[in-house]
Formats: structure tokens, C-alpha cells, sequence
């Protein structure tokens, strides 16, 4: 089995079980990127082994037998019974696509796996939140601007719909602001809303700024920030399928 930080231990995490190296490495590098906390193993006999004695979030499996085994223990087990599996397989297979809408497991994907589709499934059985839409880590030099004043900073956070600008100016929630960032040379300009506002004294770990919701954006810019979005997710990572589709 395969720690990503032992000192995690105690938090929540995802189990990944995949016989294939290459396959478990993407589908471990994925979650991490959405922000989950990972645990490998290779087979449905270790993978049950670790789930006894700290069961996960969630199980991402492959399909066949190794998923069969996983799936059947969870139904035996009741501590097992809140755990959602999601089991991914290179090949079509009706009988689980069924079952999967009936409900026996959250989600049976297609290997390589649509990134978005993936993302969504695991905020909701996750998370159990509402975001919807993949947020990736950047720092990228920006300027925002209102009737008073134009300030520089940086994007820390990019989603398609909105974003967090670092700044030692932060304005009032609700301010509405114009911010204007490149990505590979090309200017994005776009009109947004003051959603929350941090500041040093909130924490180690914050951030001054604003969080930002994007109010107007040009299709070819959002068509732009998607991109950027989603090679940024799967950058290094070895399986390239649909990305968006």
C-alpha cells in the first residue's frame, strides 16, 4: 500500500485500487489534484485488508474482478455500507453501466476518464458539497480595477466560473470589478462580483484577498480558461482521454 503523507492517516482519504501501475498513478494524480487525500493498493484482497482497519471516503476501482470482490465485501460489511465505490474499466460494460444506475455503487466510468465527469462525481460523493466545476492552484500576475482604484495581484485559484485574486487591496463584498490576466499571451477580460474577502490575520494559511464570481466573460475566454483548466489537471499525468466532452 501506498501513503501519500503518513501523517495523514486520521484524515479522510480515497482509496485507489488498480492492478495496472501506470492506471492507478492517473487516477491517484487526479484525485490529488482535486484535492482528495490518497491510499493505493494493487488488489481487491489488499484493498479490503486496508478497509478494515480504516475504511475510506470512497473506493475508485477497476472494473472486473478486483471491483466484483470490493463490491461484494462492501455489501457483506455494514461499516461498509456508506462507502461509495466508483469503478472505471477500458472496456463497455452494459451490465455494470445498469447496475450503476440502479444504484449497487455511485458510478461506472470509461478508461481514460472524462475529467469533468470524474470531478463531479467525486465532489458529490465526497465532498458532499456543491461545488461543480475543477479548481486548479496558479500564479498568474493580474489587474483589478473598479471606480476607485486599479490594482495588481495575482490569481491563486482559477475555476471557469470565478477565482481568487491575491491582494493587499481587497475591496467590499459585493464590489463589482473588472480583472484582466493573460494565459499563453492572450489578455483575458472579464467583469466580476466580490464574493468574500481574507485577510493575514485569519490565519496561517490565508490568503489576503477576494474571492471572485465571474459575472461576464466572452465565450472565446471561457472557452480559454477551460482549456488552461484542464491541462493543467491532467499535466504529467500519462492517460489522455475525452477531456471535456
Amino acid at each position: 500500500m501506498a501513503v501519500t503523507n503518513p501523517e495523514e492517516k486520521n484524515k479522510r482519504f480515497v482509496l485507489v485500487v488498480d492492478s495496472n501501475v501506470d492506471d492507478r498513478f492517473s487516477t491517484s494524480m487526479l484525485l490529488q489534484r482535486f484535492g482528495c487525500n490518497i491510499f493505493t493498493a494493487h488488489s481487491a484482497a489488499e484493498a479490503i485488508e486496508f478497509m478494515c482497519v480504516a475504511p475510506p471516503a470512497a473506493v475508485v476501482s477497476e472494473a472486473g474482478q478486483t471491483g466484483a470482490e470490493i463490491l461484494s465485501r462492501i455489501k457483506k460489511e455494514p461499516r461498509f455500507s456508506d462507502v461509495p465505490l466508483i469503478l472505471l474499466s477500458s472496456s463497455p460494460d452494459r451490465a455494470l453501466e445498469d447496475r450503476a444506475r440502479h444504484g449497487e455503487f455511485v458510478a461506472f466510468l470509461r478508461k481514460p476518464i472524462n475529467i469533468e465527469e470524474f470531478y463531479r462525481i467525486v465532489e458529490e460523493v465526497i465532498h458532499r458539497g456543491p461545488r461543480r466545476n475543477i479548481r486548479v492552484a496558479t500564479y498568474l500576475m493580474a489587474n483589478l480595477e473598479d471606480d476607485l482604484a486599479r490594482d495588481e495581484g495575482y490569481v491563486t485559484v482559477l475555476s471557469e466560473y470565478g477565482m481568487f485574486f491575491r491582494t493587499l487591496a481587497p475591496r467590499p463584498v459585493n464590489t463589482r470589478v473588472a480583472v484582466t490576466f493573460d494565459i499563453k499571451g492572450r489578455a483575458i477580460q472579464l467583469e466580476a462580483v466580490v464574493l468574500y474577502v481574507t485577510s493575514f490575520n485569519e490565519g496561517p494559511f490565508k490568503e489576503p484577498g477576494v474571492g471572485l464570481k465571474f459575472t461576464k466573460v466572452s465565450p472565446e475566454d471561457r472557452t480559454l480558461i477551460k482549456a488552461f483548466i484542464l491541462e493543467r489537471v491532467q499535466e504529467g499525468i500519462g492517460q489522455q482521454g475525452p477531456i471535456g466532452s
